[in-house]
């Protein structure tokens, strides 16, 4: 029996356009191999800059004694199906164990995940509260692991952020979502603060963001007097993963302030202290970087001055990072990974699940067909693209 031939994307374009593309295309690369050398050709002078300040060290030479640190990755994420006549929305996120030390036996309590799924009215501030409330259940996921290293997908602003337009517009959102955000305001906030600061001495959270436009670095060295325009152009993970050789890591820096303080927003007055030591410890983070390994780019890692500035602890972190990013092709810590692979199925599973409820619903004969087709039918018309 012939397999059916996977169709592509391009063979649905029209050809004129597709060799628009392709020439576009080129010209981009190009463009990327230019600044690449660019950056090559800066990259020894970086590099003495950094390791005269001491900012660059290798672990290798440093490390005293493995641990065998466990670990978890925490991520989370929200789809929303907008319907003619009402929307479905799924929030959800997942706690993966790390690739396992020998000899280690903990109680974890199950389950590992959070979902809920809500029928929701019309409203333009949805998008806010499912984000904010995504949020919300990573930070429960996170603080209940015994595990050492705790990671978190993604960057704490971005949390501060969310969590601030949810609040913000709770009371304007679907009247369901609204009583999920009010009924959790407390244990999120509390949540957010453990994650900030890792109280516990024998545990560590730090949040690893893919993607960053974040130049601690790159300021640091055009404060020394390096200056090219390419820096500008590049942030400073793109930057070290070139800068950097393997298992050499940053030493901490403070993390890089907004040009207004830190703010949260929304937080009931019943709150307050609990919001002010947020942002006391939104002040207090810092930001390392560790390459893995040849074939992997720099790891961000955000994390609280009581790890930044203990030296068992931060070694501790780094020795998990690399431990989890072993694997050639996976460019990010193992649980993540895996964690981010699960939550991705999320919209798809959703939309498959709904059509079988559909399929049960139709047995129904009081119902009309027609309507109930209508009513459930998408504004998007395919993959939740626009």
């Amino acid at each position: 029996m012939a397999m059916e031939e996977t169709k592509r994307d391009l063979d649905f374009l029209p050809e004129a356009m597709v060799q628009e593309m392709l020439q576009k295309q080129k010209s981009v690369i190009n463009k990327i191999c230019d600044n690449l050398q660019k950056l090559n050709s800066i990259k020894t002078k970086a590099r003495e800059i950094l390791l005269n300040l001491g900012v660059i060290e290798n672990f290798a030479d440093i490390i005293r004694q493995k641990s065998y640190p466990t670990t978890v990755g925490v991520d989370g994420t929200r789809s929303r199906i907008m319907q003619l006549s009402m929307d479905t929305a799924a929030i959800a996120a997942v706690a993966v164990e790390g690739l396992v030390p020998p000899k280690e036996e903990r109680i974890w309590p199950k389950p590992h995940h959070i979902i809920k799924i809500f029928q929701l009215e019309h409203s333009p501030h949805t998008d806010e509260l499912l984000r904010g409330l995504m949020f919300s259940f990573e930070l429960e996921l996170a603080c209940k692991p015994p595990h050492r290293v705790v990671m978190l997908d993604g960057s704490f602003t971005s949390i501060l952020v969310a969590t601030g337009q949810c609040l913000l517009y709770k009371d304007e959102g679907p009247e369901e979502l609204r009583k999920e955000v009010e009924s959790r305001i407390e244990q999120t906030l509390q949540n957010f603060y453990t994650v900030l600061t890792s109280p516990k001495i024998d545990q560590i959270f730090v949040a690893i963001p893919k993607y960053t436009e974040r130049k601690e670095v790159i300021r640091l060295l055009k404060n020394e007097g390096m200056s090219d325009p390419i820096l500008d152009k590049i942030d400073d993970r793109g930057f070290l993963t070139l800068c950097l050789k393997s298992q050499e890591f940053i030493r901490p820096l403070p993390l890089e302030k907004p040009q207004t303080p830190w703010h949260l927003t929304g937080v009931p007055e019943e709150y307050s202290n609990l919001k002010d030591s947020i942002l006391e410890a939104m002040n207090n983070l810092y930001v390392t970087y560790i390459k893995p390994s040849p074939v992997h780019p720099a790891l961000r890692a955000e994390i609280g001055s009581s790890v930044a500035l203990d030296e068992r602890r931060l070694f501790i972190l780094l020795q998990a990072l690399l431990e989890q990013t072993v694997i050639p092709g996976i460019f990010e810590p193992y649980p993540l990974y895996v964690a981010d692979m699960f939550v991705k199925r999320v919209h798809g599973s959703l939309l498959e699940l709904r059509e079988s409820a559909i399929s049960d619903m139709a047995k129904i004969s009081r119902l009309n067909l027609n309507d109930f087709f209508l009513a459930l039918h998408e504004y998007r018309s395919k993959g939740d693209f626009e």
